[in-house]
């Protein structure tokens, strides 16, 4: 950070603050992100992050600014805070008599997280119990990525990344197309348990993937076992999509874009998910576990009947010096998994037919998954260190240090830094 400097703001300015900055209010008061920031109060703005901010009266600030950290004054008319603060005043007064369930959906740097951490922000200044549910497996800012995750919100807050959650369901993936269903299921079941919980506000924030029918299929579909009483579009064309097919069954509301959001790279957002593992998973330890012990929730090889490896060179035909490099063998219903170490090559000499899946026994190492302990309840995440199969046990890392029944297995493998690897082929 650089050398601190001061800023005075007349009443009704507005300003954007571009990370990262550590910004005091020296006197008067300040509108950012839905909280008011009074005189003493301070906030930070990740590098990552850049905010709209207004002067609710003559206002003196104190700024530090790091790296390429800037401020702008910027016309009123031009950023969404008023727009935004318009559409908190008509949409919040309502959960006081009833609870609220408000979506939030938007294409990628639309302002999605912004929208749900400012409408929480109002809504506890209000003095309304507030929840937030982050929906986005990609970019999940309350847990890790793979997961959806349920937090309170009790104090001001600029990004969803500074709350702790109080309850998670693991899904697995990081591409909502490729856990369409499980995406939505635990996004239904944490709206219901914060229901429970007697929150007089949910929101929940979505991933940005509203590009393609099917997508737009997601979307609807949570729309759809969710029941959102209010749900605000950030953009003109889902306004259109969700007003004809939800106008008479709940308040839809388009919310104006911000004009000059800090659109990530895939390489910072890469960066993130990779923080965000290492934070969590990190500061675990490995546990050794059995797997005999263990319920694995999956549709592949640790599943399935345990198939003794003469069995399988019976079955198949193999010579011995094949056998030597399979490691593990299982079955379901009518398919062979066949857990193997190395190149798999030789095996492709035999004729094993359609009934036979290879999954190499590196891609089981790294692999994220989800815990449960004997109640079916979701209560960690950890990575799978390794699998021995002539002793019969697992090492997960986790933070994890109650009882584990059972594991999720996911779809998202991870290198000994926590970092993702992608590209790797795991079955044939």
């Amino acid at each position: 950070m650089g050398a601190a400097t001061e800023l005075e703001l007349p009443q009704g300015k507005v300003i954007r603050i571009v990370g990262p900055a550590r910004v005091e209010v020296v006197k008067g008061k300040l509108l950012i992100v839905g909280s008011k920031y009074p005189t003493g109060s301070s906030f930070v703005v990740h590098r990552l992050r850049s905010y709209s901010a207004k002067a609710l009266e003559h206002t003196k600030l104190r700024l530090t600014l790091g790296g390429e950290a800037k401020v702008e004054e910027v016309n009123p008319s031009d950023e969404v805070v008023d727009a935004w603060l318009s559409i908190a005043e008509q949409l919040i007064p309502n959960c006081y008599s009833s609870p609220c369930r408000i979506l939030v959906v938007g294409p990628p740097e639309s302002g999605k997280t912004t929208m749900a951490a400012f409408l929480a922000n109002y809504s506890r200044e209000t003095g309304l119990r507030v929840a937030v549910i982050e929906g986005d497996v990609g970019q999940e800012d309350l847990l890790v990525p793979a997961t959806v995750a349920l937090a309170e919100v009790n104090k001001p807050i600029l990004w969803l990344r500074e709350l702790e959650p109080l309850s998670f369901r693991f899904v697995g993936c990081i591409s909502p197309q490729y856990c369409f269903t499980e995406s939505i299921l635990a996004i239904k079941d944490l709206v219901d348990e914060a229901a429970a919980r007697g929150f007089n506000v949910v929101i929940i924030n979505t991933d940005g993937w509203v590009g393609s029918p099917s997508a737009i299929e997601h979307k609807l579909t949570l729309a759809r076992w969710i029941k959102p009483t209010h749900i605000v579009t950030l953009s003109e064309e889902l306004f259109e999509v969700f007003s004809r097919c939800f106008g008479n069954l709940c308040k839809v509301i388009r919310a104006p874009r911000p004009p000059a959001p800090r659109e990530r790279s895939r390489e910072e957002r890469r960066e993130l998910r990779a923080q965000a593992y290492r934070k969590y998973v990190g500061r675990g330890r490995v546990r050794n576990l059995k797997l005999s012990n263990l319920s694995i929730l999956s549709s592949g090889a640790l599943t399935g009947r345990s198939v003794s490896l003469d069995e399988v060179r019976r079955r198949f035909n193999l010579t011995d010096d094949v056998v030597k490099n399979l490691l593990y063998a299982s079955k379901v219903l009518d398919t062979y998994y066949l857990i193997w170490r190395g190149d798999p090559a030789p095996l492709k000499d035999f004729n094993l037919g359609t009934g036979v899946r290879l999954l190499r026994a590196e891609c089981l190492e790294g692999l994220l998954v989800g815990i449960l302990d004997c109640g079916m309840k979701d209560v960690s995440v950890g990575v799978l260190v390794s699998v021995d199969f002539n002793t019969g046990n697992i090492g997960v890392q986790t933070p994890w240090e109650g009882e584990v029944c059972g594991l999720i297995l996911g779809r998202v493998k991870l290198s000994e830094s926590l970092e993702e690897v992608g590209g790797v082929r795991c079955s044939q």
